[in-house]
């Protein structure tokens, strides 16, 4: 009898262990991603790959290609167990109908987890449609428009800061031009291409300049999908006799602007351009030095290693493979596609990719409180966190000049990280050698 009790006892323990083990077992399956059997983790890109702007768009995917390389050399989404970053591409073309088809077929027959894209204001704006209705997470590192994070959207997230913001500094900037070099600047005139992005970058100055007592003498718009001559554009310019002029231009029509100025003998105190095509690659070696003492707001710039600690060993890596420098484009797709990766770091310890709805809501989710400090990023921000609308409140603006020394764009403003005093005001044509 005692024995069998004893049988009976240890029989006891045996199973109560057994039981144990499949509780924690099961704990661990259903709360743990079975990891090891993922490979890769596939993101669909959206970009002007062909078209008037496929110059643009190879740039930004040399910044996409840059991050993704370095990711999956450094280990790939260790939560996923090493899973690889791939990117799938969808060319816009530069047109607002071809993004959304392209975001379409990425989610639904690629089955990518999130979008990133798509350049244009106005492409991912139709883009980004999409990607709410089918609820897939939408990174914009590079798209502008103050209106894309104003129509209540769950699923997309702007890195950049928006045309907002950048206005604001823009007469923060004149207003400390005329201060520090005692000019005086009352008038103001406006050239901008008319999609979504030249519309609202348009809006946004005439509002904040306006609040700030400048007299906006001339706002001038024109087709950039169709134009071949500024000429009438910049002599109506010339005869509203402003003291600066703000442009928002992308690369073929930036060019364009810069020929027929001159042409034109047009010699404002300063030309302000809004990024996008004045910053290419192209526009830089297509202008050459009639493109010297021309501002642009940046998000970036090459000489900001001299303040961004780790910035010169990532921008030398990145000129050893593509043969040029980081610029706004590919800096901002860079740091985008480095934001989706910390969401996808902590999704990954949330959900399991096959299950693609679950993965797509945890992304998401890790976005919603996602904040990436300063020291991780090669931008001249305060850090990465978005807020209620989606918006990446820590992202600024910076301003460069193209210089006539070496003909590059050099940070001027602000002076807590400028590299060079600005040349101001701008050199007439018939006075430049």
């Amino acid at each position: 009898m005692i024995k069998n009790k004893a049988i009976s006892k240890t029989l006891s323990i045996v199973i109560i262990v057994v039981i144990i083990i499949a509780v924690v077992a099961a704990v661990y399956l259903l709360t743990t991603p079975p990891t090891t059997a993922v490979k890769e983790v596939k993101v669909g890109v959206i970009l002007p790959l062909s078209g008037p702007l496929a110059q643009t768009g190879a740039d930004m995917k040399r910044g996409i290609e840059f991050a993704v390389r370095k990711i999956n050399e450094q280990g790939g989404i260790k939560s996923l167990g090493g899973a690889k970053l791939v990117v799938v591409y969808g060319d816009s073309a530069g047109k607002p109908e071809t993004g959304a088809a392209e975001a379409e077929r990425l989610i639904t027959q690629e089955n990518v987890v999130a979008l990133v894209g798509a350049y244009q204001s106005s492409v991912t704006k139709t883009a980004s449609e999409v990607a709410e209705r089918y609820e897939v997470p939408f990174i914009n590192p590079d798209s502008t428009s103050p209106a894309l994070t104003e129509r209540g959207y769950k699923w997309f997230f702007r890195v950049t800061p928006h045309d907002e913001m950048f206005a604001k500094q823009h007469v923060e900037f004149v207003q400390w031009l005329e201060e520090k070099y005692g000019v005086d600047i009352k008038r103001v005139a406006i050239i901008h291409e008319d999609t979504e992005w030249g519309t609202k970058s348009a809006e946004a100055w005439q509002k904040y300049f306006s609040e700030a007592g400048y007299e906006i003498v001339k706002v001038v718009s024109y087709h950039a999908a169709t134009v071949t001559s500024l000429d009438s554009e910049i002599d109506a310019l010339k005869a509203a006799n402003p003291d600066i002029v703000l442009v928002a231009s992308y690369v073929s029509d930036a060019i364009l602007f810069v020929q027929t100025c001159k042409l034109r003998d047009f010699s404002p105190l300063a030309i302000i351009a809004q990024d996008a095509g004045f910053i290419n690659p192209s526009y830089v070696e297509e202008v050459g030095e009639d493109g010297y003492y021309i501002f642009s707001r940046e998000v970036f710039n090459w000489d900001l290693f001299e303040v961004i600690a780790g910035l010169k060993e990532v921008n030398e890596e990145y000129k050893s493979i593509y043969g040029v420098d980081l610029n706004g484009n590919s800096a901002r797709d860079y740091t985008g596609m480095w934001v989706l990766y910390y969401a996808l770091e902590e999704a990954g310890k949330k959900a399991d990719p096959s299950d693609l709805k679950a993965f797509r809501a945890a992304i998401r989710e890790a976005l919603v409180n996602l904040y990436i400090p300063k020291e991780k990023l090669i931008m001249p921000w305060d850090g990465v966190k978005f807020d209620e609308k989606g918006q990446n409140i820590l992202s600024k603006g910076i301003i460069v000049q193209m210089m006539p020394d070496d003909g590059k764009y050099h940070t001027v403003y602000p002076p807590e990280i400028a590299t060079r005093e600005p040349i101001f005001p701008m050199p007439k044509w018939s006075e430049r050698t």
